[in-house]
């Protein structure tokens, strides 16, 4: 099995049909009811020298009921878009400009994932076959074994190193700062089980899908400063579809400046009016969720309660939960 995972992890993914879909689930006093339910679904294709080309849809709610926000993003490699109730939003050009300078300073081996620091095969500590399947269309073998969480969490911290700026250019969000060694040994050990799969083409070993999963507890001394939060999970599948296909990608056909959707951000903890109708039959009045800073803990709880409490076509209601998400 050893020997198939090297080869899996080798194979160029230059293009596919994505196809994320996460869940986040807390445990103890204050923690979400149901999982928090993350998409996203859409093509991608892989530029020399610049962002990917990538056109995804984003859809965020809770398992069981309650309401869907939904959003996207898309880049052509020379311009970047957001997506809020069917009404593209351009980043500023120079971001873009600047987050494709950062790519090339750091793009080391093209295409590989290890010149943005990320090593998968490394991930997986120890792994048995476990048969075959199918998946996206394709012949597969399952191969299943546990995470080393240690080597995934020095990874990402690479990642955030060596890109950050390129990821923050493009998106406008705010990029996490790395763990430090402390962090990175106190997360291990709060993991008390995961699990790791891989789905590698029998015809041209290349991986179709990749899940895991992650069950974790909270120190004791640390869950009064998380709102009593005693642990969680979190799980995690992406499939790639039409493998190395003729993805297309383009720019939409019209689109507001970024500076808008910012601006009718911030009027939410005002009094401003709401927000235009969308030019394609958005749902109108409902404003999206900040487009920067990281919430909570208790900030994702109680938008999780929000919105199993939002009735359908409740567009006032929506926005009420969506301001949960603010940065606080």
């Amino acid at each position: 099995m050893q020997a198939v995972l090297d080869k899996a992890f080798k194979q160029d993914i230059r293009s596919a049909d994505l196809n994320v879909d996460a869940r986040f689930q807390l445990e103890g006093s204050g923690s979400l009811d149901r999982p928090l339910h993350i998409q996203a679904t859409g093509p991608f294709r892989s530029n020399e020298d610049k962002l990917p080309s990538v056109d995804l849809e984003l859809r965020i709610g809770s398992d069981g009921g309650g309401q869907t926000v939904q959003t996207g993003f898309l880049s052509t490699g020379d311009r970047a878009f957001v997506k809020f109730q069917d009404v593209y939003y351009e980043q500023p050009a120079e971001q873009v400009r600047q987050a494709n300078e950062s790519i090339r300073r750091n793009q080391g081996e093209r295409g590989s994932l290890r010149s943005l620091g990320l090593d998968p095969r490394s991930w997986l500590a120890e792994a048995d076959e476990r048969g075959e399947e199918q998946v996206a269309g394709t012949e597969t073998v399952h191969v299943s074994g546990s995470l080393d969480v240690r080597a995934f969490l020095r990874d990402l911290n690479d990642f955030v190193k060596r890109s950050g700026g390129a990821i923050g250019g493009a998106t406008g969000q705010n990029v996490p700062a790395p763990l430090s060694d402390e962090d990175i040994e106190k997360t291990a050990d709060a993991v008390r089980s995961n699990a790791f799969d891989v789905y590698v083409g029998k015809d041209d070993d290349t991986i179709r899908r990749l899940s895991g999963r992650l069950d974790f507890t909270v120190p004791e001394e640390d869950r009064g400063s998380l709102g009593q939060i005693e642990g969680g999970s979190f799980d995690i599948s992406v499939e790639f579809g039409d493998v190395n296909g003729d993805q297309k990608i383009e720019a939409p056909a019209s689109a507001r400046p970024l500076s808008d959707l910012t601006r009718s951000l911030g009027a939410l903890g005002g009094t401003a009016p709401r927000q235009q109708q969308p030019p394609s039959g958005g749902s109108g009045g409902v404003q999206p969720p900040p487009v920067s800073g990281t919430p909570d803990a208790d900030a994702f709880r109680e938008y999780g309660e929000c919105l199993e409490q939002a009735a359908p076509g409740d567009a006032d209601a929506l926005q009420r939960c969506n301001e949960l998400l603010q940065p606080r």
